[in-house]
C-alpha cells in the first residue's frame, strides 16, 4: 500500500482512504444495478419486439439467420479471447497492445476463410446465407477491434457505462427492426435486431476507455498471450461444439419427420432456435446482471484471497439457483403460453422448449462455475469440463438429430447440461474447497412442486393465454417466495443489508 505524504490531510471520517481496494459491495452494487436497469429495459422492449418479429417475419428467414450464426460461428473458429489476460493485469501497455493484435489478426482469419470458401465451393450454403455470414464475421471483426475496450470496462468493474449504453441499444434495437418489419424488409430486419446489441455498447466502451493501440508488442507477452490464448482457443472450440454442434446438425443434416417440431432443415431451425430464446427470457430478466458481472468480482476476490472468492461464489451461485430454477419451472409451464403469444405458427416449438429445459436450466449454472474457474487460472481444469461435454455431444447428437430430428437435439443438450454441471461442480469444489450442490436442492424441489401444481391445476386455469400465463406466475412466485424464505431466510437477510451497503456508498 502507498504511503500517505506526511503534509497531506487525513481522510475525513467515514471516508474510505483511496488506498485502500474498494467495497466488493459498491462495485457489485453499482454494477448490478446498472447492468439491471439495462437489462430489464431490453427485456421489456425484447419481448414486445419478439412478438412483433414473429408476426411480421416468415419462420424461414429466422432459419436463415440461425443457420448463418452457427456457420459463422464455426468459421470464426480462430478467432482468440484474450479478456483474462486483460482482466488480471495492471494494464501495462505491453499487455494491451499484444492483447489487441493478436485478437485482431485472430478474427480476421474468418473472414479470410470464409472467403476462400465461398470461392472455392459455393454451394456450401445458399447465397442468402453466404452474404449473412460475411456481414456476422464483420460483427465479429468489430467486436476484436473494441475488445480491449470492453475488458478494461470490465476489469474496473464500470458495468454501469455498459448499462447505459444497453439501454440506449434496447430502445434503438426496438424501433428500428420493427420498423424495417413493417416497410418489408424483413431478412434486414433480423439482420439489424442482431447486429444492434453487438454495436451499441462496444462503442459506448470505446468513447470510455481513452486508449488507443500502439501497434508494439513485447515477445515475452507474445508467448505468454499465446499459451494462455491456446488454452482459451482450445476451450471457445469446445464450447462451440457443446452449444452450437447441435444447431449446425438441424440446419443441415436433412430429413423427413412426421411432425414439424421431429424434422430437419429450415423451419424446424428457426423453431429449435427460438425455443431456446423463449426458454431463455425468464432467466435474462434476473440472472442476466449477476452474469455480466460474475467474472469480474470472480477475479477480484481470487486476489483478495480463496476464503473471499469462496464467500462470493456461495453468495452468487445461492442467488442464481433460485432464479434460474424459477425462470426454468415457469418457462416450462406456461410454455405453450408464451408461445401463442408469437402467433399460432409458432406452437410446434412447445415440445422443443420443454424438452431442452434441463438446458435451459443447466447452461447458466455451468457458466458460472466456469467464470469462477477462468478467474481462478484453472483454464485446464475448465477445458476438461468442456471436454466431456463436447465428446457426448459430438457421440450423442448425430444419431439423435437423424433419428428424431430437432426433439433428438433437444434431448442431448439436455443430458448433456446435467454432465456438465456435474463434471464443472467437481472441479470448483477441488478449487475452493466447498461443494454447492446444497445450494440447487432447494430451488429444485419448489420447481418440481410448481410443475406437480400446474398438472393438478390444470383443468381450473382459465383458457386465456395472458390470464394463464399471469396465474402460473404468480403460483410459481408464491412457491418460490415461500421456499426461500422458509429454508433460506437468513440468507436472504444477508443480501438484503449487502445490497443496502452497497447503495450507501454508491
Amino acid at each position: 500500500m502507498r504511503e500517505r505524504p506526511p503534509d497531506s490531510a487525513p481522510n475525513p471520517p467515514g471516508r474510505p482512504s483511496l488506498d485502500q481496494p474498494p467495497s466488493l459491495a459498491r462495485l457489485a452494487t453499482r454494477g448490478a444495478l446498472w447492468t439491471g436497469f439495462g437489462q430489464y429495459l431490453w427485456f421489456a422492449l425484447g419481448v414486445v419486439k419478439a412478438i412483433l418479429l414473429a408476426r411480421l417475419v416468415g419462420r424461414e428467414f429466422f432459419g436463415l439467420v440461425a443457420g448463418a450464426t452457427v456457420w459463422a460461428s464455426f468459421l470464426g473458429f480462430a478467432r482468440l479471447d484474450l479478456r483474462l489476460a486483460v482482466l488480471t493485469s495492471r494494464e501495462e501497455p505491453d499487455v494491451l497492445n499484444t492483447q489487441f493484435l493478436i485478437e485482431n489478426a485472430s478474427a480476421l482469419c474468418g473472414i479470410v476463410l470464409a472467403g476462400l470458401l465461398a470461392l472455392g465451393w459455393p454451394h456450401l450454403a445458399p447465397p442468402a446465407v453466404w452474404l449473412l455470414i460475411f456481414v456476422l464475421l464483420a460483427a465479429s471483426q468489430l467486436e476484436a477491434l473494441t475488445s480491449t475496450h470492453m475488458y478494461l470496462t470490465e476489469k474496473r468493474l464500470r458495468q454501469d457505462v455498459l448499462g447505459r449504453f444497453t439501454a440506449l441499444s434496447a430502445v434503438v434495437g426496438f424501433g428500428l427492426p420493427v420498423l424495417l418489419a413493417l416497410r418489408g424488409a424483413t431478412l434486414l430486419a433480423l439482420v439489424v435486431d442482431a447486429l444492434v446489441p453487438l454495436v451499441i455498447p462496444r462503442l459506448g466502451a470505446l468513447l470510455f476507455i481513452r486508449w488507443r493501440p500502439a501497434f508494439v508488442w513485447s515477445p515475452r507477452q507474445v508467448r505468454e498471450q499465446m499459451r494462455l490464448a491456446w488454452t482459451m482457443w482450445s476451450s471457445g472450440l469446445l464450447s462451440k461444439i457443446t452449444f452450437q454442434f447441435d444447431d449446425w446438425l438441424v440446419f443441415n443434416l436433412k430429413r423427413s419427420g412426421p411432425t414439424l417440431w421431429r424434422s430437419a432443415g429450415v423451419e424446424p431451425e428457426a423453431l429449435y432456435d427460438r425455443a431456446y430464446s423463449v426458454g431463455k427470457l425468464p432467466m435474462d430478466l434476473a440472472a442476466g446482471m449477476i452474469a455480466s458481472n460474475a467474472l469480474a468480482l470472480y477475479v477480484e476476490g481470487t486476489a483478495r484471497g480463496r476464503e473471499v472468492a469462496a464467500g462470493i461464489y456461495r453468495r452468487l451461485t445461492w442467488l442464481l439457483a433460485w432464479i434460474i430454477f424459477f425462470s426454468g419451472a415457469y418457462a416450462f409451464v406456461a410454455a405453450n403460453d408464451l408461445v401463442h403469444v408469437l402467433g399460432d405458427e409458432w406452437v410446434p416449438m412447445v415440445p422443443l422448449l420443454r424438452l431442452m429445459i434441463l438446458f435451459v436450466v443447466g447452461r447458466p449454472l455451468f457458466q458460472n462455475n466456469a467464470q469462477l474457474l477462468l478467474a481462478a487460472r484453472r483454464e485446464r481444469e475448465l477445458r476438461g469440463a468442456m471436454a466431456v461435454q463436447a465428446l457426448f455431444m459430438v457421440l450423442a447428437c448425430p444419431p439423435a438429430v437423424y433419428f428424431f430430428g430437432a426433439a433428438g437435439a433437444a434431448v442431448v443438450v439436455s443430458v448433456m447440461s446435467v454432465i456438465g454441471l456435474a463434471s464443472s461442480e467437481r472441479r470448483v469444489q477441488r478449487c475452493l474447497g466447498i461443494s454447492s450442490w446444497r445450494l440447487y436442492l432447494r430451488p429444485a424441489g419448489a420447481a418440481v412442486v410448481v410443475v406437480g401444481l400446474v398438472g393438478i391445476l390444470r383443468s381450473s386455469l382459465p383458457g386465456n393465454i395472458w390470464a394463464s400465463a399471469a396465474v402460473k406466475g404468480v403460483l410459481s412466485g408464491l412457491v418460490f417466495g415461500c421456499g426461500v424464505w422458509y429454508f433460506d431466510r437468513a440468507k436472504v437477510v444477508e443480501a438484503w443489508r449487502t445490497l443496502r451497503r452497497g447503495l450507501r456508498s454508491t
